[in-house]
């Protein structure tokens, strides 16, 4: 039994019957609402990003904005997509869960050009050793402040959405405004509001 990419996996092993070798038999089972995605932004600005648009929206969005050269815009969804999957890694319970910004990002980006890629990157990198527009998108990001939607991209992602009894999926006794405070200090390396 494996996880990979929210689908549980089943797989036998290859056996012999009247003789021959029987290839393994793999299952593939996805949670329904894994990598969910609710919105289709299109490329947006960071002005309009809203925090019921969780990562997936996002990476979405930031894709589109890549295809359409807009890099700046790209990366600055980038940072908000990453902020609020830290955020989210901090109050979804299951740990196999937290893998999910990592899938949702080579699901969404595995079919970009490598040069449409390259470019990008290096658009980013510029963009990212700019100290004026980190501290920019900090300045927006505690703007639009903390996610408000449920994580259910997230927890429908793990072994939980398997195995998970009753509950929510999220860490009891969650500190919010703690852990909006530590996904921007830890991914964005903004200052403590």
């Amino acid at each position: 039994m494996w996880l990979a990419g929210g689908s549980l996996m089943l797989g036998s092993v290859a056996t012999e019957v009247i003789g021959r070798e029987q290839p393994a038999q793999i299952q593939n089972y996805n949670a329904p609402g894994n990598l969910e995605s609710n919105y289709n932004l299109g490329c947006i600005g960071l002005n309009d990003v809203k925090p019921e648009y969780n990562p997936v929206d996002l990476f979405k969005a930031m894709k589109v904005c890549i295809l359409a050269k807009r890099y700046d815009d790209a990366v600055r969804l980038f940072a908000i997509a990453g902020t609020y999957g830290r955020y989210d890694s901090l109050r979804v319970a299951d740990a196999t869960s937290h893998q999910a910004i990592t899938v949702a990002r080579m699901e969404i980006f595995g079919d970009l050009p490598e040069a449409t890629s390259k470019e990008y990157d290096q658009a980013a990198s510029t963009f990212l050793s700019n100290s004026t527009k980190i501290a920019e998108i900090c300045v927006e990001a505690k703007r639009i402040g903390p996610p408000t939607y449920f994580p259910r991209y997230m927890i429908q992602h793990g072994m939980g959405a398997f195995f998970r009894g009753n509950g929510d999926g999220l860490v009891q006794k969650f500190d919010s405004k703690t852990a909006w405070n530590q996904a921007l200090a830890s991914y964005l390396k903004c200052a403590a509001s």
